[in-house]
């Protein structure tokens, strides 16, 4: 069967619920099916089956000239023809397949395939490297596997290197010199580290990302993604599985692919295929196990799986940890989202902007950071209305953008949800202006603010200094207001009048809950921005504080009482 009967076939099991699938999963085939539909005719798209054909015969070989096709090299399938499994060739068709009709161009330079330990992603990101090295046609193409160490990097580079000994291809097609590198006429593949020297120089035509998880920064990942500029169609391809530490960097990537699969942030160019259990499976459940593990009986056997879920079972600790987190892609310490999009979606609706001038508001301010994104929100009670002003530096915007940014403020700019700011801070006298500009069409009646930050523009809102009110940050002020918006947005009560930008913010939030169960947001902890929502909770907070008779605060002092009967 060609493989794109395969990919059709496995894309249409998951569609119909005969290939039990995750979340993720499901929307990587929707995508794949929209993909599809604009490669129509008046689409943007075409897929090239052609580059696809070639491909194929490169993995699969052809005996009429007399070439085998690549081999596996290592355990029971050593020497045996590789095939791939139908998750692969999506994979591959996907990345190599769609290109733009205008400039002929592949659509994704980027790639993530998240995946528990056993399933072949190794093997995967080697062919990939080779098809990148061999047959991709780019001139003196640059290929790098790239991780936390030499060591690691080798992994995927050697897995390469022996798949094309296994295959034929050493040396007369490809020659391999034993300091660590494979050269294919004036094209080259060697691994890299954050160790390796002179990386500056790097002209990457493509970059294999392997167990991302383990990096404590993405600084390896930008000197790849910033030295294939000059390349017309790079690609910069992550393998990994799921980690033990959420600071590190790739815990927020994912959560950033997460939500360009469900088309919370539009991009065209990241391919993203992620294998991890969905809320509510059961780890103890092998229908769980197969669902996140797409090579389950192929690489991965069933009696391994039984075999370590019966350690885990019995040993805990650090042995069921290892367990959820390699063989199921489960993150142990990940904090859970605070509340689900679809809830935060569902709170929109709309209202015109005349409706809003003149009536009444309330006014929150997070200006915690003048070299990112700031936000001030405007509450209106009896629309149960939130707008948003959210305000970034213009650099940070012009700038390339950095592996750490996940989010396309360009696309939001040119949306009108997002301002810029000249320079690469923001101006304070700038940014008061500018709020003056939004609070002369409301009847303000409080302006709450973060005193972090603010200290030193108070003295810049001439007729509103009245209006001013220091909102505290600590959970005796935070948890009412907090709960308040929490409770609201899950009864879909709110309208945040289809803003993106908040939307994104509310699924990054991080929740602090104390014994009492007193709870605040937990900026330090949270997976990316969430200043809009600090800046609605403190406006919320200003109008309890003023309306309700209460002083918003959850701890109170008072003498001794007594109950007469």
């Amino acid at each position: 069967m060609s493989p794109y009967s395969i990919v059709e076939n496995y894309v249409s099991a998951i569609e119909s619920g005969a290939l039990p699938a995750c979340e993720m999963v499901g929307l990587a085939a929707a995508r794949w099916r929209r993909d599809m539909a604009r490669c129509e005719e008046g689409g943007d798209l075409y897929f090239d089956r052609s580059a696809i054909r070639l491909i194929v015969l490169f993995i699969r070989g052809n005996k009429d000239i007399g070439y085998d096709g690549l081999k596996h090299f290592k355990g029971e399938w050593a020497g045996k023809k590789m095939e791939l499994e139908p998750w692969e060739w999506f994979v591959i068709l996907s990345i190599f397949g769609f290109k733009w009709k205008a400039t002929k161009t592949r659509k994704y330079t980027y790639g993530d395939v998240y995946v528990p330990r056993k399933n072949g992603k190794t093997t995967l990101a080697a062919v990939i490297a080779l098809i990148m090295l061999i047959i991709d046609g780019e001139p003196a193409a640059e290929v790098y596997s790239f991780a936390v160490d030499k060591e690691q990097a080798k992994i995927c580079f050697e897995a390469s290197v022996q798949i094309a000994m296994a295959s034929g291809l050493v040396p007369d097609v490809v020659q391999y010199f034993r300091k660590g590198s494979m050269v294919f006429e004036s094209s080259s593949y060697k691994p890299l580290s954050k160790d390796t020297k002179n990386k500056d120089g790097l002209n990457p035509h493509c970059g294999i990302g392997d167990e991302a998880h383990a990096w404590k920064s993405f600084e390896i990942v930008e000197v790849v993604q910033t030295g294939m500029g000059a390349r017309k169609q790079p690609l910069l391809f992550q393998i990994s599985t799921a980690g033990v530490d959420t600071s590190y960097p790739y815990f927020g990537h994912l959560e950033f692919l997460r939500q360009i699969l469900r088309g919370l942030l539009e991009n065209e160019d990241h391919f993203a295929l992620l294998f991890e259990p969905d809320e509510g499976d059961r780890w103890d459940d092998e229908a769980t196990w197969k669902k996140v593990n797409p090579n389950y009986g192929v690489s991965l056997k069933p009696k391994y799986m039984k075999d370590s879920y019966q350690k885990a079972k019995q040993k805990g600790g650090s042995t069921l940890a290892a367990f959820k987190t390699k063989n199921l892609n489960m993150w142990v310490d990940a904090p859970s989202v605070w509340i689900p999009d679809d809830d935060v979606a569902a709170n929109n609706r709309e209202i015109s902007g005349a409706q809003l001038d003149g009536a009444e508001c309330w006014v929150g301010i997070d200006l915690a950071r003048k070299t990112d994104i700031v936000a001030v929100a405007f509450w209106f009670p009896l629309y149960k209305v939130s707008r948003f002003l959210f305000l970034v530096p213009e650099e940070k915007v012009t700038a390339p953008k950095r592996a750490e940014d996940r989010v396309d403020y360009r696309l939001w700019v040119e949306q009108g949800w997002l301002e810029t700011v000249p320079g690469s801070v923001i101006d304070e006298d700038w940014f008061v202006s500018r709020v003056l500009q939004e609070l002369d069409r409301y009847d303000v009646k409080a302006i709450s603010y973060d005193p972090w930050g603010m200290w030193n523009v108070l003295g810049k809102f001439g007729r509103y200094q009245e209006k001013l009110m220091e909102y505290q940050q600590n959970i005796r002020y935070m948890s009412v207001p907090t709960k308040w918006v929490e409770s609201s947005v899950l009864r879909h009560e709110l309208n945040f009048c289809g803003n993106p930008i908040i939307r994104w913010m509310f699924q990054n939030v991080v929740i602090y809950q104390d014994p009492n169960a007193n709870i605040k947001l937990d900026k330090a902890r949270s997976r990316n921005k969430i200043d809009g929502v600090v800046a609605l909770v403190d406006a919320v907070g200003g109008w309890l504080t003023k309306t309700s008779g209460k002083t918003g605060e959850i701890y109170t002092t008072h003498t001794l009482r007594t109950v007469k009967f």
